[in-house]
């Protein structure tokens, strides 16, 4: 088992895509001794369990991945939980369940990366699979919560363009879970990064940038780009605002090999168009239509959506994104 750290990358950037082992024993025939000692510094799961438990989770996300209603639903939380399972439904719902993401589970098995440190509750499982298609890298956590609990898909990202992973330790001792709220160490907290990346996205953009946290990555730059050609098209017509709200209920996190953090999380976007007095009304695209139930608005309309985020948390610099999507879910206008 190498020691070596870990690097993992990835050339580009595309929509999210998308058993337990046990050990016995024998009683001795002869003679009484004590139980060996378990390591409490350690990986739960040998390598070969864990990518077994990573390929099958994976495998049942894909294979459930375009079903609609209470079918699907109830097929994917046999294998996905939290974040994951809330972006899946709505990519069925929406009908946006990409053709590279049928290709996850099948181009190649899952490479497992790290696993969480100790013999304790929740557990939890970072690995990756290529797209090899798009040559597009995806980051996916899996956690059981409790003994009773099988591992679920909890999180599941591509990795950005360029974006690389900090190596995690080696595979024996497996990588410390971090509270989302703990900044020991660290620039900030994991939860704090999430809300100065949010508040660094806004448009229009804040007067000061948020300290310590980097949004010019692929997906920041997108974005800031979007917003921009969006606020130019409306002109006087209306305005547009864009707000980003992180959702770390089920947020992850994992010491890395040289004391930082990489964090998944999820926020939720925001997008508000407000038609000025000059108006008369806001003609609505289709999509944009479907989501409304109207194709006009002569208030406002606002769009949300769903953005699953990773970011590095460092001991000194700034924070970064390393993996991020977007999936539009809802609407409402008046």
């Amino acid at each position: 088992m190498t020691r070596a750290r870990r690097l993992v990358t990835t050339a580009a950037v595309a929509a999210l895509a998308l058993g337990t082992t046990a050990c016995g024993t024998t009683d001795a025939l002869v003679g009484l001794r004590a139980a060996p000692t378990e390591k409490a510094v350690a990986a739960p799961l040998d390598p070969d369990g864990a990518t077994a438990i990573a390929a099958r989770l994976l495998a049942g996300a894909q294979a459930a991945a375009a079903t609609k209603g209470d079918a699907g639903h109830t097929a994917r939380a046999k294998v996905m939980a939290g974040d994951a399972l809330a972006y899946a439904d709505a990519a069925a719902a929406r009908g946006a369940v990409a053709p590279t993401d049928a290709q996850l589970a099948k181009d190649q098995p899952p490479t497992v990366l790290a696993q969480s440190r100790g013999r304790e509750w929740p557990r939890a499982i970072l690995a990756t699979t290529l797209d090899e298609a798009t040559s597009t890298r995806y980051l996916h956590v899996m956690v059981s919560g409790s003994p009773e609990a099988p591992f679920r898909l909890t999180s599941s990202v591509p990795m950005l363009a360029g974006a690389e992973l900090p190596g995690l330790g080696s595979q024996e001792t497996g990588a410390p879970f971090v509270r989302v709220t703990d900044g020991e160490g660290l620039v900030t907290s994991p939860d704090k990064a999430f809300g100065g990346y949010a508040a660094g996205l806004a448009r229009p953009a804040p007067k000061k940038a948020p300290a310590g946290v980097s949004v010019e990555d692929p997906f920041g730059v997108a974005l800031a780009g979007s917003a921009a050609v969006q606020a130019k098209a409306l002109g006087k017509l209306a305005t547009f605002t864009q707000k980003h709200t992180p959702a770390l209920e089920k947020a992850v996190a994992f010491r890395l090999a040289d004391g930082g953090v990489v964090a998944f999380g999820l926020m939720r976007r925001a997008d508000t168009i407000a038609v000025r007095s000059g108006a008369k009304e806001l003609v609505l695209p289709k999509r944009y239509a479907a989501l409304v139930g109207k194709s006009k608005v002569k208030k406002s309309v606002t769009l949300t959506s769903l953005e699953p985020v990773v970011l590095v948390v460092p001991t000194e610099g700034d924070v970064t994104a390393i993996g991020a999507t977007e999936l539009l879910v809802a609407g409402k206008g008046s």
